[in-house]
């Protein structure tokens, strides 16, 4: 009886709380619009690739890309590329050791390649998809959102984190979306970004909020000059060989 009770609670609860993120979903594409894939980005000879490569990504490459730079990055989310940033994040955990099946791959570069072809992977975006406008472009933005929990929660004045705070390695993740952050940051008011760490500085924190309200456009870096591609034909050909030195140098780099 109290197993057939248990079942049938977690059931209820979890039509709630999908009933409650249909709703939100509701509201958002009211207020912003239908969120429709992006490739904002823009050429690498323009003012916007200038202020992406000089401004953001080295504050995003000094606060941020420790944590989402990996391929096992929280949520899946990569912040070292414009390629990973318009991907987005995902729900689905890299490693997980209990699945029976081969899992589907998410190699950035290799498996899809346009930002529409990651949606249908189950990427969500975690900048704004809807109606551009510098609010909208905030508002309806998880990245912006996330960092301004942080300076609306700031990290607590301890030297040990306590227990609202979760570390280990088998942690649960939590990946909100974007009709999901609202309940998620009630609930985690302390996991603003960067989590567990300091807010950003504000004046490098203005960079970014201005960067995302004028709709967070990247660029590709410009092509290395013709001098450098015969020194990287040459190390690509040692790191791809087949003898055993070649194979142990390419694992370690």
């Amino acid at each position: 009886m109290k197993t057939s009770f248990r079942r049938s609670l977690t059931a209820l609860l979890i039509i709630l709380v999908s009933g409650c993120a249909a709703y939100a979903s509701k509201q958002l594409d009211q207020f912003y619009g239908i969120a429709e894939p992006r490739e904002n980005l823009v050429h690498v000879d323009s003012a916007q690739a200038s202020q992406y490569h000089n401004q953001v990504q080295p504050l995003l490459e000094k606060r941020c890309v420790v944590c989402h730079g990996c391929y096992d990055a929280p949520c899946q989310l990569k912040l070292s590329s414009p390629a990973g940033i318009n991907r987005g994040a995902s729900k689905a955990t890299v490693y997980d050791g209990a699945r029976l099946r081969a899992a589907d791959l998410t190699r950035l570069f290799e498996d899809a390649s346009t930002t529409e072809q990651w949606r249908l992977k189950g990427f969500y975006p975690v900048l704004n998809e809807r109606e551009q406008t510098p609010e909208i472009n905030q508002q309806a933005g998880i990245l912006f959102q996330a960092l301004q929990l942080k300076k609306r929660h700031p990290l607590p004045d301890q030297a040990i984190l306590d227990e609202r705070f979760d570390l280990g390695l088998g942690r649960k993740q939590q990946c909100p979306r974007d009709n999901e952050w609202q309940a998620f940051a009630e609930k985690y008011p302390l996991w603003g970004m960067p989590y567990g760490l300091p807010a950003i500085h504000p004046n490098e924190s203005a960079v970014l909020e201005t960067w995302i309200a004028n709709g967070a456009n990247m660029a590709k870096k410009p092509r290395l000059p013709a001098r450098y591609h015969d020194y990287i034909d040459r190390w690509e050909r040692f790191l791809n060989g087949n003898s055993l030195k070649q194979q142990l140098m390419a694992r370690n780099v």
